[in-house]
């Protein structure tokens, strides 16, 4: 491939952007079978009759070793191309949903879920978004945030589709089902994965941009940042609060006397919601920065979160699921942006995936969180106030991020 410039970002023809509708669909896919874990908690745990704090443990495990295969894969990514991790990656994830039809103790669940399908989600997120992030320069929040709106997607199609499914047909067919689709859909789109050639990615058009100066951090050089700590602690809180509220929120819409198939249409909404602020926080983050874009993002979450406390009654929770998806959803958009930003290209998988480890701590406690609190209390009224406090520390870490420049 010949070097291409800046201005061909704008071009709908320019590889970067088959790349993008590449990603959004692994995204859809992986993150749909994710986000639907909290649709087969309460089915679950009626079946086996395990407690909500053991299979949020589950989800917990999950995130604990996914995070920490990241940078594994990330650096896996960087040297032989994404390629083959991804489709790996997809195999993983589909050999997971078929297998869990058979599963009859818990601690099979925790196997399939913490080897498995880690590997394949850690086989498939930072390293696309890194694939993502070098194909762009000038317009990378923009394809950031479709690339992200795919997670949202997913979360939109697999939720209600999940709760119908299991709704009518059992848990055992909806995990079968879902595996089939992910393997004839995952593996023959990612043949189409593109690593950028380097000459693709110049530096930003002005000499002291971040692409320039930052273009030689390496992995180690850049956890020697204070940045790459403030980043992955406001992930870490951040995280918190999404994972708590996205493993439970089906449970507890039950819990209110809603049906599984609307709590599932409702958890949907959420990713709906999404998929419009990725996009759009992707756009204005390219105009007014990441940091700033975050701040946004995460106030949004928090007025969400305080406004969950209140919710009695369906139109409440549907408000709830709007506003709490623009603050996810633009948060997630921004964050995986940051660290080329921060940092440059050189070890842009690698970088991404240590950071990620942050947010897949953030994602376990706040999972497993959930169910003890229920357990405990009978209630998840104490979890909410757990997301609050998260958010609001994720806003504090954030305002600490500052650019790092190369020594």
């Amino acid at each position: 491939m010949n070097r291409v410039s800046l201005s061909s970002e704008a071009n709908p023809s320019y590889y970067g952007w088959i790349v993008v509708c590449v990603v959004f669909t692994a995204g859809l896919l992986a993150f749909g079978f994710v986000y639907s874990f909290g649709v087969f908690f309460k089915p679950l745990a009626a079946q086996f009759h395990w407690s909500r704090a053991s299979i949020a443990g589950i989800f917990s495990a999950y995130m604990i070793i996914h995070n920490m295969m990241a940078p594994a894969t990330g650096r896996l990514a960087d040297k032989l191309g994404p390629k083959i991790t991804t489709i790996a990656g997809g195999f993983c994830i589909g050999l997971t949903m078929l297998l869990m039809r058979y599963v009859s103790e818990i601690w099979q669940v925790y196997l399939l879920y913490s080897i498995v399908f880690s590997f394949g989600i850690a086989s498939i997120y930072a390293p696309l978004m890194a694939v993502v992030s070098q194909w762009f320069t000038a317009k990378r929040g923009l394809a950031m945030g479709i690339t992200t709106a795919g997670i949202g997607a997913g979360s939109m199609v697999f939720s209600p589709f999940s709760a119908w499914l299991i709704s009518f047909y059992g848990w055992q067919a909806a995990y079968t089902t879902m595996g089939i689709i992910c393997w004839v859909l995952f593996i023959p789109i990612a043949v189409f994965i593109r690593q950028a050639p380097k000459s693709t990615t110049p530096p930003l058009a002005a000499a002291t941009t971040t692409e320039d100066s930052n273009a030689g951090f390496t992995s180690m050089e850049a956890m020697k940042e204070k940045a790459f700590w403030m980043m992955g602690i406001a992930w870490f809180f951040g995280a918190i609060a999404i994972w708590a509220v996205m493993i439970h929120y089906v449970s507890l819409l039950g819990d209110m006397g809603i049906s599984l198939t609307t709590a599932g249409s409702l958890a949907g909404l959420i990713g709906g919601a999404s998929i419009v602020a990725r996009v759009c926080m992707g756009i204005l983050s390219d105009k007014i920065g990441r940091k700033r874009s975050l701040l946004i993002a995460s106030a949004i979450q928090l007025i969400g979160l305080i406004f969950l406390l209140f919710c009695q009654n369906l139109p409440m929770f549907v408000i709830f699921s709007i506003v709490f998806g623009l603050g996810l959803g633009a948060f997630a958009s921004v964050m995986p942006a940051l660290p080329a930003d921060l940092f440059g290209l050189k070890a842009t998988a690698t970088i991404l995936g240590l950071i990620v480890a942050f947010a897949g701590a953030g994602g376990a406690l706040g999972a497993f969180a959930g169910g003890y609190i229920f357990d405990a209390t009978g209630g998840y009224s104490y979890m909410i106030w757990l997301t609050i406090g998260s958010s609001i520390a994720s806003i504090i870490f954030i305002s600490l991020i500052k650019r790092p420049l190369k020594r």
